[in-house]
């Protein structure tokens, strides 16, 4: 499947303006959810509006369960992961339903802050300066089309091996404000870090104030296997305390929810 999409991702977007735009890897992402929500198994509708009009076609729902269908098992992490972070993102907006910040670390074609754009929520997105320039002409176009105006300020550009902790102090810059309630995002991102670039932004996580934590990633090496005791003897002397916690494939994928301040 990821052999196919290198091999055709060069005709879905000939027709872009862009061009080529950025690497097919965190592009195939975006192409997935529009597929999974095709097939009615994933709720998103941005996911698809955000690709090229002229080749959009190829995850339409006609093809999603036809053509497609023998693949979307294999997709299915996907989903389970989408739906984990939206569900503790809904729960989080409910209760905080003013005021409330979300950070997007290694944000890539993430498309909740478009998804959750009349929630009140000040979203924040953090990933390389190419993806960042990408998806701000994506989301761009998609406002245009509800005659919206893009939010400008709040993406970062930044490598997150090179920036490790002191992320948080350049997207402060961007008005992210400590002392107002803050979940922070990582989704399938810590795959791509150092371990020291790893232990260095989770820590930086754990010292923000007023905040919390959702995770679907690889914790390893200092997370292994799929108990929650492993995950909490890592996380718990960060001052992160377990509130929810899953796993997919003996440990190499972790679901978690923390808080800096222990459940009631």
């Amino acid at each position: 499947l990821d052999a196919a999409f290198e091999a055709a991702f060069p005709l879905l977007y000939a027709l872009e303006p862009e061009g080529m735009l950025d690497s097919s890897k965190n592009l195939r992402v975006l192409w997935v959810r529009a597929l999974l929500a095709a097939a009615g198994q994933l709720d998103d509708g941005v996911a698809r509006q955000l690709l090229p009009a002229a080749s959009r076609w190829v995850v339409s729902a006609p093809l999603a369960n036809t053509l497609w269908r023998p693949v979307l098992p294999k997709l299915s992490w996907v989903k389970q992961r989408t739906e984990f972070i939206d569900g503790i993102l809904d729960d989080f907006l409910a209760v905080n339903p003013k005021g409330a910040q979300v950070v997007l670390l290694g944000s890539g074609y993430d498309t909740r802050a478009l998804r959750y754009r009349d929630s009140g929520a000040a979203f924040y997105e953090v990933d390389l300066p190419d993806v960042i320039d990408v998806k701000r002409k994506m989301s761009s176009r998609y406002l245009d089309s509800f005659g919206e105006a893009c939010p400008e300020g709040r993406a970062l550009g930044a490598d997150l091996n090179q920036a490790q902790g002191k992320v948080f102090d350049q997207v402060k810059e961007l008005g992210l404000d400590s002392e107002r309630p803050t979940l922070i995002v990582f989704e399938a991102v810590l795959f791509y870090l150092s371990p020291p670039a790893k232990a260095s932004l989770l820590q930086a996580v754990a010292a923000q104030p007023n905040a919390q934590v959702v995770l679907a990633d690889n914790l390893a090496p200092f997370v292994r296997g799929p108990a929650r005791a492993a995950a909490e003897a890592y996380l718990e002397p960060l001052g992160l305390h377990m509130r929810a916690h899953d796993t997919l494939w003996g440990g190499a994928i972790q679901f978690v929810h923390a808080a800096r301040e222990a459940s009631d």
